[in-house]
């Protein structure tokens, strides 16, 4: 039987840390390794791009979903623990039934710093000043995550608007864990470029791998929905948890925020969707098994 602390420790090494990549010289079918990510203030970072079997960059506008923990994504020899989301296989699986458009996916890596990058700023902003401090104990000084939200807005999207063909209008952004809070803080943040978010098993405790002052925490994510995300305004949510592992922690905290979400004027199954996936927990194989239902609910109607 696995002791509860070895799911602690490997949930520790999901939520906060990076990896030691070993070197590849062959890229999987399709993908592209694109020239680091760098902006003040951040460490650089790798950025893989996903282009469909068929398609034509240059020529042809195809939606554009960025990705965090990219290096999760594609390819086993380099994803934590050798499994990866199969975004590709979902990709190809619903476009070829005609359910979502072809789309690329650009994958960008974590740094030393993933929880500085992640953890949303406006969030921690609103807790106690001694939950403050020790979240910043925690990560290790204050929140990157404007910086890094930013980073993919001004720098990355454009260089990839010069290079590629991107379909006009919004961006997609989606994560897991830590990954799902800086996607949602994203989408708050920069909704001029922005349009949808996926959230998969948030985490939203924000601070430690068991809730610390969950009232606190609570009254922060309701605040920062009501005055930082707002109305939809055209925009698509998708947030989910499972209960096993670190996810057993998050469905009071995603109810305060279904509850804000909907005094926001969000619906269910039009703008918004909020699951629970019983028996499934915080790891890739959880987050690969429901990417699916994820993507068709972002991209559905965009064929």
């Amino acid at each position: 039987m696995i002791s509860r602390r070895a799911v602690l420790a490997g949930a520790a090494a999901t939520l906060a840390l990076p990896w030691s990549w070993p070197a590849r010289a062959a890229m999987p079918p399709g993908v592209i390794r694109l020239p680091d990510l760098e902006a003040p203030g951040l460490l650089p970072r790798r950025v893989d791009l996903w282009l469909p079997p068929g398609s034509n960059a240059s020529s042809t506008p195809l939606p554009l979903l960025i990705m965090h923990d990219g290096q999760n994504l594609f390819d086993p020899a380099l994803a934590y623990g050798g499994t990866i989301w199969g975004v590709a296989e979902t990709v190809r699986r619903l476009v070829a039934t005609g359910t979502i458009p072809a789309l690329m996916v650009a994958g960008v890596w974590n740094t030393a710093q993933r929880w500085a990058d992640y953890a949303p700023a406006a969030m921690l902003d609103r807790l106690p000043a001694a939950i403050r401090t020790q979240a910043a104990a925690v990560i290790g000084g204050p929140a990157l995550q404007p910086r890094y939200t930013d980073a993919l807005a001004d720098r990355l999207v454009p260089q990839l608007r010069q290079r590629f063909a991107i379909a006009p209008g919004k961006v997609a952004i989606a994560g897991s864990s830590m990954g799902g809070l800086v996607s949602l803080a994203s989408l708050a943040q920069r909704p001029d470029v922005f349009g949808s978010a996926a959230c998969l098993s948030t985490h939203w405790p924000l601070i430690g791998l068991e809730p610390v002052a969950p009232d606190a925490v609570q009254a922060a994510i309701a605040g920062f929905i009501a005055d930082d995300l707002g109305p939809p305004r055209g925009r698509r949510l998708w947030l989910d948890h499972g209960d096993q592992g670190l996810d057993q922690h998050y469905a009071p905290y995603q109810s305060v925020a279904d509850a804000a979400l909907a005094r926001a004027g969000w619906k269910p199954g039009v703008d918004l969707m909020s699951r629970r996936f019983p028996g499934t927990g915080h790891n890739e194989a959880s987050w690969a098994a429901r990417l699916a239902l994820t993507f068709t609910f972002l991209f559905k109607g965009l064929a």
